[in-house]
């Protein structure tokens, strides 16, 4: 019989989770997908408004999404079944069989719209926002992403941020050294710190370059990295999103958003263009394989309610205070 410690973490913690891509949910575009353990749907009207909402109609519970038939007209989700038309914020709007009835509504989820990505709140007990994420431009050039999909948890892919053991023994970083205290404030996070390290790509790897990265947590679904290569001339940010599916996986997507032209010296001697165009998706391929190395770690690993911590564990002990504020209460 498993005892207490070895129960899994609660599958769905409550905060801001990543939906999709801006740019992949154009005017009157439709898209159906499974998040946080939900069958959902989403849409975009032409004053630019997204409605993410539970993916089955309130009448007699079609699916909405597109490949039963749903589909956006004139700013309205029409259901496939009966067509019945829903506004961007869930009202029944008309039916072709009379007057909208007051009680078809669909249950909608909480948006925001920031640096190119969508967003919806995840709430146990459906409860609005308790906090907002921070407004960021979405103006980047040359961003490179890509999305894996693991069999893992958002808290512990998220607790990386203040592993400073793992950095060492698992990724093999030189010279680590923290700049500034884990500090939590309410649903933020924030730590700093300076290593060097060796590149992993093929053909790069004798190269070795000094790097400042300063970390922002916004709950277990959002973590955004400011790099500075203080050797190398890197500036970027990471985004580093973790969205659960269904309970069992969740898709982790990697973005890199380079800041300004990146001078990295294995690139001086192409022309600036390809240089610009060629580091974003060299630093994302750097970064997909420092997640493998944990991936193949998260996918396998049992999680410890009551660890045995070392003397070093202190921001994960700080780590695991925080994260108890997505949860339900215990009963």
């Amino acid at each position: 019989m498993p005892s207490d410690d070895d129960r899994p973490l609660h599958p769905f913690p409550d905060g801001w989770f990543l939906v999709a891509p801006s740019a992949r949910l154009g005017t009157g575009q439709l898209l159906q997908k499974q998040w946080m353990g939900q069958q959902i749907v989403a849409w975009r009207d032409r004053a630019g408004a997204v409605c993410v909402a539970d993916a089955f109609c309130p009448h007699l519970g079609a699916h909405l999404g597109p490949k039963s038939g749903g589909v956006v007209r004139d700013d309205r989700l029409v259901c496939p079944f009966h067509g019945f038309q829903f506004d961007v914020a869930g009202r029944c709007a008309a039916t072709p069989l009379g007057p909208p009835p007051r009680k078809a509504r669909l249950q909608t989820y909480p948006v925001q719209e920031t640096g190119g990505f969508i967003f919806a709140y995840w709430d146990h007990q459906g409860r609005p926002p308790a906090w907002r994420l921070p407004e960021i431009d979405a103006g980047y050039r040359g961003r490179e992403l890509t999305r894996l999909r693991l069999r893992t948890h958002p808290q512990v892919t998220t607790e990386n941020s203040v592993d400073f053991g793992h950095l060492l023994h698992v990724h093999g970083y030189h010279d680590l050294e923290q700049l500034a205290p884990t500090v939590v404030d309410g649903p933020f996070l924030t730590s700093r710190y300076s290593f060097s390290r060796y590149m992993l790509t093929r053909g790069l790897r004798a190269l070795r370059f000094a790097m400042e990265i300063r970390i922002s947590v916004y709950g277990l679904g959002l973590s955004l990295v400011h790099v500075h290569g203080t050797t190398a001339g890197v500036r970027l940010q990471q985004w580093i999103m973790a969205t659960p599916v269904d309970g069992d996986v969740l898709d982790l997507w990697l973005v890199i958003d380079p800041q300004g032209r990146q001078r990295l010296p294995w690139l001086r001697l192409l022309p600036a263009w390809i240089s610009n165009r060629l580091a974003p998706r060299v630093m994302l391929h750097e970064l997909v394989l420092d997640v493998r190395k944990d991936s193949r770690i998260w996918e396998h690993h049992r999680y410890r309610h009551d660890p045995v911590f070392s003397k070093g564990d202190s921001d994960i002990h700080r780590f695991r205070r925080y994260s108890r504020q997505f949860y339900p209460a215990p009963s």
